[in-house]
């Protein structure tokens, strides 16, 4: 059994493009699981005091937080705009942390995905078969070789596994690691994929980390994940996952 106690729940965000919005949603179905004061948000710039107050009023710990890196770019048509702001969850001193991106809904025990032996578990995002830099950027660093990239909308670290890798993610993140997957960089899931392949890992499945945007289909999953461009998908998904816990 998981030890709830040394358990913590964790959000990073800032006032830009709906995130507010989407928190509080995630927040409410977290609610339905998890005592409020074992929920801690990491609210970086840009900050609005509105958001600030609404974030507060969930009753989770809120965190004012300066970005942790320098910004960089998801896409090349996009400005630098991104930050690894991830990064923060490696500072609390939980022994197991669980991570949610704010576009995610909680649809069942969440409690369950903790349960196994194991000190990092995410689902794939990107398997890489015989991608020759994919491969290179770990026998560069010497690193064990892990032919997946997590997606990082769902992370649970146990054992302290966020505290034994922050420093490393954090010096990666901000390094340039000479690889990109097709006109999408997922910088901060590159590095974080180098920092974890030494771990004891569990690869999720798809009925504990559900991706929407794929337009998959699984009933009473742990975890929905839509897009951000999803966004009249989200509210139906909240409104008939919190219509079911009425009397």
């Amino acid at each position: 059994m998981v030890d709830r106690e040394e358990t913590a729940f964790v959000y990073t965000l800032s006032s830009r493009k709906g995130m507010v919005q989407q928190a509080l949603r995630s927040i409410a179905t977290l609610k339905q699981h998890v005592d409020v004061e074992k929920i801690n948000i990491f609210y970086t710039p840009p900050y609005d005091e509105e958001d600030e107050k609404a974030l507060k009023e969930t009753g989770a710990n809120v965190v004012k937080k300066e970005n942790q890196t320098e910004a960089f770019n998801v896409s090349r048509s996009l400005p630098e705009s991104h930050y690894g702001e991830k990064i923060n969850l490696c500072s609390l001193e939980e022994k197991n942390v669980v991570f949610l991106d704010c576009d995610t809904i909680v649809g069942n025990n969440i409690w369950e995905v903790l349960e196994g032996d194991f000190e990092f578990k995410a689902r794939p995002a990107h398997r890489f078969n015989d991608d020759k830099d994919w491969k290179k950027m770990f026998d560069e660093r010497d690193r064990p070789y892990l032919d997946w990239m997590p997606n990082a909308g769902f992370l649970v670290f146990k054992e302290g596994a966020h505290r034994k890798i922050q420093d490393d993610w954090a010096n990666l993140v901000s390094q340039d690691l000479e690889f990109q997957m097709g006109k999408v960089d997922h910088h901060e899931q590159y590095a974080l994929a180098l920092t974890i392949s030494d771990l004891k890992i569990h690869e999720m499945k798809k009925k504990e980390h559900v991706f929407e945007w794929k337009d998959e289909k699984v009933a009473d999953a742990y975890i929905y994940h839509v897009a951000h461009s999803a966004g009249s998908s989200i509210m139906n998904v909240v409104k008939n996952y919190l219509g079911r816990l009425k009397p």
